[in-house]
């Protein structure tokens, strides 16, 4: 019975073949890879516990830093990209969740260039400042 729900739940289902499945330099051990879903688990972001799942509910993609880790410079300029620092979670990496639930691109620390690519790669790279005449 447990094997036909997880067959049915599409919860094996990964992507990590594909080009939007990116992993970072250097790579960050330990968490799910890139094309995998994300598992839900208890996260505190600061406050009081919450379910991680409840707090990547809004669309887009959501950054996930870990306790240490630096906040990257553009992503907060990007229109779809929320920036969540899980204070329970040690480290200095960072994981990016794309709107279908799955990992993106991870890195075990900071990863400008590499993050920077991927969010254009999808197209949620932050929009260049308008030239004024």
């Amino acid at each position: 019975m447990a094997e036909a729900v997880r067959l049915i739940s599409q919860l094996r289902v990964h992507y990590r073949r594909s080009a939007l499945s990116v992993e970072g330099t250097p790579p960050l051990r330990g968490a799910p890879r890139p094309g995998d879903r994300l598992p839900d688990a208890v996260v505190s972001t600061g406050g009081s516990s919450e379910e991680l799942h409840g707090l990547l509910a809004r669309p887009g993609v959501h950054l996930l830093l870990q306790r240490d880790a630096l906040p990257p410079a553009d992503a907060r300029a990007a229109d779809r990209v929320t920036v969540l620092r899980l204070s329970n979670s040690p480290g200095r990496g960072l994981v990016a969740v794309r709107p279908d639930g799955h990992v993106g691109f991870r890195c075990g620390a900071a990863d400008p260039a590499g993050l920077a690519g991927w969010l254009s790669l999808i197209g949620a790279a932050p929009s260049p400042p308008p030239v004024r005449p």
